[in-house]
């Protein structure tokens, strides 16, 4: 005997499963996570670009542009958090990825910014923020350095 599932009851299915899908960071932009940083409220998102010679360049919507020049940046850091929630009848399983930036303002005073990231674009950023900087990527822990596939190096 076949057992079909109800209208309601698949509704819900197809929106538990693509619940997660619905709160990531879109493709080509970030989220501010926290930081030193007051003028740019917490989970603030939109573009960001690393294409510029001289600066990163994060444009959150509703909050101040963000300009972090390159050759100011002292520190970066990756690590990523795997959340998993249970919805009814289905346990699904994401991971975020985070980029610490430690740089100094223009008055020269240490600032800090957690920026997330799509999982399509974290290894794009890396390898744009290595290049640009020059600085060594730090991993939180082995789990982040495997994901990456041991393309940049440990701490």
């Amino acid at each position: 005997m076949k057992t079909r599932l109800a209208p309601a009851a698949l509704a819900v299915f197809l929106v538990a499963a693509l619940a997660p899908s619905a709160l990531a960071v879109k493709r080509g932009e970030a989220k501010f996570i926290g930081g030193t940083i007051t003028t740019i409220r917490e989970d603030a998102e939109g573009p960001i670009s690393l294409t510029n010679e001289k600066r990163l360049t994060f444009m959150p919507r509703g909050s101040e542009t963000l300009e972090i020049p390159w050759d100011r940046v002292s520190q970066l850091e990756y690590g990523q958090k795997v959340t998993r929630r249970k919805t009814t009848a289905l346990l699904s399983k994401s991971r975020r990825h985070y980029v610490t930036i430690t740089y100094q303002d223009q008055e020269k005073v240490e600032q800090a910014v957690v920026l997330e990231f799509d999982h399509d674009d974290v290894r794009m950023v890396l390898a744009s923020l290595k290049a640009r900087t020059l600085q060594t990527i730090i991993f939180q822990d082995e789990e982040a350095r495997k994901e990456m596939g041991g393309v940049v190096e440990k701490k």
